[in-house]
């Protein structure tokens, strides 16, 4: 790019899909006249730098344009390199020091802040954060959100200093554990637990992470009263009336177990003989599913959220498992079963060490893969802001399809991506009729197209199941 070509890279004017190229002058005639906001902060000086920057960076970015007033006139500034070691120094200042990339624009200069890698960002007067036009100043319980948002500071690995190890331990649970690892059970529970790294030797005393109370610990429920799962098993869908319901308390592995057998016990049972053999139990849901997403609520739930728990929720056709707190931080919906981020090291490593866990990171893949050897509708993942829902349903109808798209949904299971021929042949109807069902499923998110003209073909839709495209119930 030439000299006198800058492209224009406004964070708003990106916003609308800007990517021209035009003069400085233009460049900064449209910069001032979108004035300040989430992405721009204007600056006639070099003063109060540093929080800005640091602002951007624990925000998403953005940039300090150096010569131009509040009210968005040029005033310049000189580009000189006494300037520029000025603004590296400020931003070397911060902790930890940001990489901004500054960038002549005539007789401004621009500060490009990169929305940081390592959360959250301070200068000398404090913590900072960009919210809109300005930059606020974070008090000590917003700090705090946010270091534990950027998991800078995590639930499992903090030590309970108040508790009396020696007192608490189950040493019927640590002897188990032991058996199963091949140890010996006579094992000290203080050099189990700090070599697994959840326990640390302090003098005489034996410092417990929250991981180790969670797993090892009598009634974990007594410091951490929210650390539990509710199951219900309701009527219809009101959840007027309750069939049954319980609260799976104790040991992680103890909620565990018991929250699968209410599950087992609660879902209908099909059998299926085939060539005179033994007769098998089909559930309605498989097992491998209710499993995983348990153990990836328990694993990833927030457990800083002390006034919410787990809950399993099972209506007459689906079943709905919340937990506090939304995606882990770093981890977009998209990338969800394709890497494992998980909020809570310890306890997922715990889960991993019992057997739990066979591999870690492939859960979500394998739930994928058991519903669809079933024959039915892939699971739904949806996040919130403050929880993370999987929503599971018996069957494509009970997602609210069609008799009829739930045939052709679950011949797709089956058979895979099919164009309109396959389609037409399998079920003996018209062209009309598959293009009519076809264009309603792909409108309601079940199948998508994929290719064109004599190539198309129509699968069904893992994306939009798990993003939760389809409209909710």
């Amino acid at each position: 790019m030439g000299a006198g070509e800058p492209e224009v890279r406004s964070q708003k004017s990106e916003g609308r899909g800007w990517s021209q190229r035009m003069s400085k002058s233009d460049f900064l005639r449209i910069v001032c006249a979108e004035g300040e906001g989430q992405k721009i902060e204007f600056k006639a000086k070099i003063t109060a730098l540093a929080k800005e920057m640091v602002a951007f960076a624990n925000a998403s970015g953005g940039s300090l344009f150096l010569g131009i007033s509040d009210d968005g006139k040029i005033v310049g500034v000189d580009d000189s390199n006494r300037l520029r070691s000025q603004i590296q120094d400020v931003a070397n200042g911060c902790d930890p020091r940001i990489d901004v990339h500054i960038v002549p624009r005539g007789n401004v200069v621009e500060i490009i802040v990169p929305e940081g890698t390592d959360k959250p960002y301070r200068c000398k007067d404090g913590f900072f954060l960009r919210i809109g036009p300005n930059s606020q100043q974070l008090n000590r319980d917003e700090i705090l959100r946010f270091a534990i948002k950027s998991n800078k500071v995590r639930f499992d690995e903090q030590f309970e200093t108040a508790i009396n190890a020696e007192k608490l331990l189950d040493n019927d649970r640590l002897r188990a554990f032991c058996r199963s690892k091949g140890l010996p059970e006579k094992t000290l529970p203080g050099d189990l637990l700090t070599n697994i790294g959840i326990a640390q030797k302090q003098q005489k005393h034996l410092l417990l992470t929250r991981a180790a109370v969670l797993f090892f610990c009598r009634e974990p429920q007594c410091f951490f009263p929210e650390a539990f799962v509710t199951c219900a098993l309701y009527a219809d869908e009101t959840r007027a009336t309750i069939l049954d319901r319980i609260d799976a308390k104790g040991t992680m592995e103890e909620q565990f177990e018991s929250a699968v057998g209410f599950i087992r016990r609660n879902l209908r049972v099909s059998y299926k003989i085939e060539q005179a053999g033994p007769r098998e139990e089909v559930q309605e849901i498989p097992e491998a599913v209710f499993r995983e997403a348990l153990l990836n609520a328990l694993t990833h739930r927030d457990y800083f959220a002390d006034r919410e728990h787990i809950f399993v929720h099972m209506h007459p056709g689906r079943m709905v498992i919340t937990s506090p707190g939304g995606l882990p931080y770093g981890l977009t919906l998209e990338e969800l079963g394709t890497r494992s981020v998980p909020r809570n090291r310890l306890i997922a490593d715990m889960f991993h060490r019992v057997g739990y866990v066979e591999r870690l990171g492939s859960g979500i893949h394998r739930m994928r893969e058991a519903m669809v050897a079933a024959r039915l509708p892939v699971p739904k993942f949806l996040p919130t802001v403050n929880a993370f829902l999987v929503e599971v349903f018996t069957s494509f109808e009970a997602a609210g399809v069609s008799s009829e798209g739930a045939k052709l949904c679950r011949w797709l299971v089956l058979h895979g991506p099919a164009s309109m021929q396959d389609i037409m042949g399998a079920f003996h109807i018209s062209k009309t009729t598959v293009h009519r069902r076809i264009t309603k499923l792909i409108a309601d998110g079940w199948i998508e197209v994929h290719g064109s003209g004599r190539s198309t073909n129509y699968a069904l839709s893992n994306v939009s199941m798990c993003s939760g495209k389809k409209k909710e119930r």
